[in-house]
């Protein structure tokens, strides 16, 4: 994978309080916190320089630190990991930032180096999304829908069931795009994201890229050939483990 000649900084905001799933960053995967799979999976991407907690829990901090990660304490109220990974970063090198959720613990690292490398296509934020064909999903608050254009810029992100057919409930060809929680920042654009107010639609949706969309920024998405299932709450853990029991996700190291 060719590097972008520029620093490219991997950040993991986590709090450990959550509506959802309290405590989710400490939660164990086949044995092993979600915020050590992630720190795992952005340390195996090879465009990734380095990686960063930031956090608001000293519990958190702890855990990291005695995984080797290096951590920021940010201890103000944020609205989004974004936010808080604007933060985390304002006093380190980074040219790019690569904002990864903890929800997304067997995220592929080449997926992750497919949406950093997105970015010399001019975008100013790009992010990630498959093909899924699953219905519950088409159908579920949980899962972030994405429409894109033909060059792959996003034109909307929602929890609703898009893009809709006017016959029949369902996707383009039997398929929509799942989102990923996975944002690729120019540092301009992360301190202008951080910057802004929330817009309308982020509150409505409770989605932070639509703010970036609503100021007018690009955001490109890169299309991965297949995802793994996310964590959003206590319940979803079980599938994960039975994914890296049947061998059929592997763990990083």
């Amino acid at each position: 994978m060719a590097k972008l000649g520029a620093i490219v900084l991997g950040v993991v905001p986590c709090r450990l309080g959550s509506t959802r799933f309290p405590g989710k960053p400490l939660a164990l995967l086949a044995g092993r916190p979600l915020i050590e799979h992630v720190l795992g999976r952005l340390g195996a991407a090879a465009t990734v320089d380095g990686t960063l907690v930031a956090t608001d829990s000293d519990e958190i901090a702890g855990r990291a630190g005695e995984l080797g990660a290096d951590v920021a304490l940010v201890r103000q109220p944020c609205a989004t990991g974004s936010d808080r990974s604007a933060i985390a970063v304002r006093d380190r090198a980074a040219d790019i930032v690569v904002s990864l959720q903890v929800d997304q613990p067997l995220i592929d690292p080449s997926d992750i180096d497919k949406a950093v490398m997105l970015l010399e296509r001019g975008f100013d934020i790009t992010t990630l999304a498959y093909p899924c064909a699953d219905e519950d999903g088409y159908f579920s608050r949980d899962v972030v829908k994405v429409a894109v254009t033909e060059d792959g810029r996003a034109l909307y992100f929602s929890r609703a069931a898009i893009p809709s057919s006017k016959e029949a409930a369902t996707g383009r060809n039997g398929l929509y795009l799942h989102h990923v929680g996975l944002y690729c920042f120019r540092r301009s654009a992360l301190e202008r994201f951080a910057a802004a107010p929330r817009g309308e639609l982020e509150t409505t949706e409770c989605l932070e890229q639509l703010r970036a969309l609503e100021m007018g920024l690009s955001i490109g998405v890169a299309i991965a050939d297949h995802g793994r299932p996310g964590v959003d709450r206590p319940e979803d853990l079980g599938p994960l483990e039975e994914l890296v029991a049947s061998g059929e996700a592997e763990l990083s190291p």
